[in-house]
């Protein structure tokens, strides 16, 4: 009942935007079709650019950088968050280092990362890893600090070693945090990927806005975004789904 409700909605909004756009001054006109076109021309922007071949093609290239900076920014900050998480002193000693560089905006970083690793892809990826970098630093951080210090002092008890310890105690302890942060920071990822190939880049989704805003073309601006949006959407069903499984083992609370 919910999707039904859900689609009716969006029906009613499409045609009141289709039939209510026109030219200012006209008859039961009340959106600028200047500023905001219509459904139907958007539609028709749509077909434009996957009859060209420029659609399919730069999902295809945000998609990657999204992926790749993604993964990489995710492998370093679970690393960085577990052993600062285990050890105290240094976690003291880089806090403030840490909070510095996580409160430089990450636009101020794209002239180094193209210094670095030049206008490619490279530069791009190294402005996704840096924004998914933090935010599962702190989650993981965050998990392995809450972890029960009761567990961890039973286990050395018994004799447990280091290995054992992480991968029977902080670890599954640590999970939940560390899951929802690679969640939160997926759909950052497409975000911090079409920022940067707005700023510097001739392919990709981010591209293609900037070239339609470029031309005055609204049509496709909002067609650019209608596919960004829908691009979001997946990645963020497909983050849920994984949380959802990842997360399966955990117990279901007892009703009586």
């Amino acid at each position: 009942m919910t999707i039904v409700s859900q689609l009716v909605l969006l029906v009613a909004l499409l045609l009141l935007w289709e039939f209510g756009s026109g030219p200012p001054g006209q008859p039961g006109v009340f959106i600028d079709i200047f500023a905001m076109s219509k459904p139907s021309e958007i539609w028709g922007a749509l077909a434009t650019y996957a009859e060209r071949g420029v659609l399919w093609s730069n999902i295809a290239v945000t998609y990657k950088i999204t992926l790749i900076g993604f993964v990489i920014g995710a492998l370093i900050g679970f690393v960085f968050g577990l052993v600062l998480g285990l050890n105290r002193y240094l976690a003291a000693v880089l806090s403030p280092f840490i909070a510095a560089l996580y409160s430089t905006p990450r636009l101020a970083l794209i002239p180094v990362f193209i210094l670095w690793f030049g206008i490619g892809d490279g530069s791009k990826i190294a402005l996704v890893a840096s924004v998914v970098l933090f935010l599962v630093f702190f989650a993981t951080f965050a998990g392995v600090k809450d972890v029960d210090s009761e567990i961890l002092d039973r286990m050395r008890l018994m004799r447990a070693n280091g290995f054992d310890i992480g991968r029977k105690a902080i670890l599954p302890s640590a999970t939940n945090h560390i899951i929802e942060g690679l969640s939160v920071s997926g759909p950052m990822a497409l975000v911090a990927a079409v920022t940067a190939e707005m700023l510097s880049s001739n392919s990709g989704m981010g591209f293609l806005l900037v070239r339609a805003a470029g031309q005055f073309d609204t049509a496709g601006v909002f067609a650019s975004i209608t596919v960004l949006a829908i691009m979001g959407s997946l990645l963020m069903g497909v983050t849920k789904v994984a949380e959802t499984r990842l997360l399966r083992w955990r117990a279901t609370p007892r009703t009586n």
